[in-house]
């Protein structure tokens, strides 16, 4: 019986250490985290399948009482029968795999063991699937860890109550039963000894190899946490210089040899060289188009196990998090600079001493013009302060503070300023941020047509487009005014106009997500146009 105990260990020895090789890779890994993680459950299950196959020709043939070791059982004499060590097998996957697994390698085993014959064979075909469902059910408690059992202790005595379950299977099935019972009192303590120990020793470098991973984890979430804490300040920079300078803090920290950054297809911004193995972190706000994405390149192929994978999604979403940070920030100064702008520009002295001059003169000539100019002056103020403290708002809204605001003006300019809508009134509750046609309209007026001679035509659409296949809300303001010089616009033109607009532009990109969202159309002495979309 010690001889025999003796083989099986050294059975059990080299087949754990088969099984531990395997659990090292990268698909076996991913698997067998306690995650949910069923990508790899095929390859899980064949793994084990061969196992437990292997673990059967690799076993102690047993005959008339005595057993003959040998390298390898090809067939299995009717009045003999095998010491192995399939119970292992068994056991571990449905430990790692829960009743489903358990019980396919479990059929699987049990099927080949009865394909080999013996006295046994009935027996030790429902013997695994047995196994393979009793290792399964206790896969929850074996992920709780029992407060008072350890999950080494567990793992042998899931391993005992198996092997012992085969043994009853035998004295209970096979035939004769006094051969049966010799048998057991042979092979019975010997193979459950060993099987429970195999599975035992199984846990402790699985348990071993799960630390490692908590010890690897932590340092992966200590550096992520700290490029997140260098990258913080620099989203504060210019979009462009941003990421460039991002893109250096990366390839240093990740010890890449690349780092770029690509927005819709193309490179931005490059850092270092590229080679054949990369990674990609994704750069995006909920419910708007990605950003963009960083590409880190390295000399060889990165470990790719499950802490490292968590690591590099945990910085993607804390450098997306900080973004959107920084970019609501950014966004609520726009906000409130486009207010202040508003106000400025058209609460100003000469604007107020001029309104005021009119609803002086209209007083006594014409006290209802002058009350409605009154009236209109309240609205408009009203408008601008409830605007203002708000991220979006409708079109309806803008377009009354439009009309409030051309109301004051038409009362200083009359007949010399003509106003035209198209306005779609399904679109009316359309969301838009606010600011964004009413500043239209005043560059209109103070750089357009108040330098023209003639009669000023503003012209303002809102109207259900075409756009990238789907029908969105299109909004245009066109004026006969002078004409702006785009590019001067962007650069050093003239500065009111050109802040204006850029406000508007970027509020617009933070919102919808295009790249050039103003689309404007000027000529010389003919004219301007600029329009943008709203989803």
């Amino acid at each position: 019986m010690l001889h025999l105990f003796v083989d099986m260990i050294e059975r059990v020895g080299f087949l754990i250490a088969l099984a531990f090789a395997f659990s090292r890779s990268r698909w076996m890994r991913s698997y067998m985290s306690y995650q949910g993680n069923k990508t790899y459950q095929w390859r899980f299950l064949f793994f084990f399948t061969a196992y437990a196959i292997l673990a059967t020709y690799s076993g102690v043939t047993v005959s008339e009482y005595t057993y003959r070791p040998a390298p390898w059982i090809g067939e299995v004499a009717p009045t003999a029968a095998i010491a192995n060590a399939r119970t292992v097998g068994v056991v571990i996957a449905g430990l790692l795999g829960g009743v489903k697994s358990g019980l396919i390698v479990g059929v699987a085993a049990g099927l080949h063991r009865y394909s080999l014959g013996g006295f046994v064979a009935v027996a030790c075909m429902i013997a695994p699937i047995l196994q393979g469902v009793l290792a399964g059910l206790c896969r929850k408690a074996f992920k709780k860890r029992f407060r008072k059992v350890s999950s080494i202790q567990l793992a042998f005595l899931v391993g005992f109550m198996a092997e012992a379950l085969q043994m009853a299977l035998i004295l209970a099935l096979a035939k004769p039963w006094g051969d049966a019972l010799n048998l057991v009192s042979l092979i019975g303590l010997p193979q459950t000894l060993a099987n429970s120990i195999g599975v035992a020793l199984y846990f402790v470098l699985y348990n071993t190899m799960e630390r490692e991973e908590d010890r690897i984890g932590a340092e992966h979430a200590h550096k992520a946490l700290q490029i997140a804490d260098m990258t913080m300040p620099l989203w504060r920079l210019e979009f462009e210089k941003a990421v460039h300078e991002i893109a250096k803090v990366l390839n240093e920290e990740m010890k890449a040899v690349g780092a770029f950054f690509s927005k819709n297809g193309s490179a931005w911004i490059a850092e270092g060289r590229k080679t054949k193995h990369w990674i990609d972190l994704f750069i995006h706000i909920p419910n708007q188009r990605p950003i963009g994405q960083f590409r880190l390149y390295f000399e060889r192929e990165q470990d790719d196990n499950p802490s490292r994978r968590r690591m590099l999604s945990s910085l993607a979403g804390l450098l997306s998090q900080q973004y959107a940070f920084v970019e609501s920030e950014r966004q609520s100064q726009l906000l409130a600079d486009a207010e202040i702008r508003s106000l400025q520009a058209q609460m100003n002295p000469h604007f107020l001493f001029n309104v005021l001059n009119t609803v002086k003169s209209f007083i006594r000539t014409k006290p209802e013009e002058a009350r409605q100019m009154v009236m209109h002056l309240s609205k408009f103020l009203r408008k601008n302060m409830s605007h203002s403290n708000q991220r979006m708002i409708t079109i309806r809204d803008e377009y009354e503070l439009v009309m409030s605001y051309l109301s004051l003006i038409k009362s200083r300019l009359g007949d010399q300023l003509e106003f035209y809508a198209e306005i779609d009134e399904r679109l009316l509750d359309h969301q838009i941020p606010p600011f964004t046609i009413q500043p239209l309209v005043e560059n209109a007026i103070v750089h357009g047509i108040k330098n023209r001679k003639g009669i000023g035509m503003i012209k303002l659409m809102v109207k259900e487009e075409l756009d990238d296949g789907k029908r969105h809300a299109r909004i245009t303001v066109e004026d006969n005014g002078v004409g702006l010089e785009t590019v001067r616009l962007h650069s050093h033109g003239e500065q009111h106009a050109g802040m204006a607009l850029r406000n508007i532009e970027q509020r617009l990109i933070y919102h919808y997500g295009r790249e050039h969202p103003l689309e404007i159309e000027s000529k010389s002495g003919e004219g301007t146009k600029i329009r943008f979309w709203v989803r």
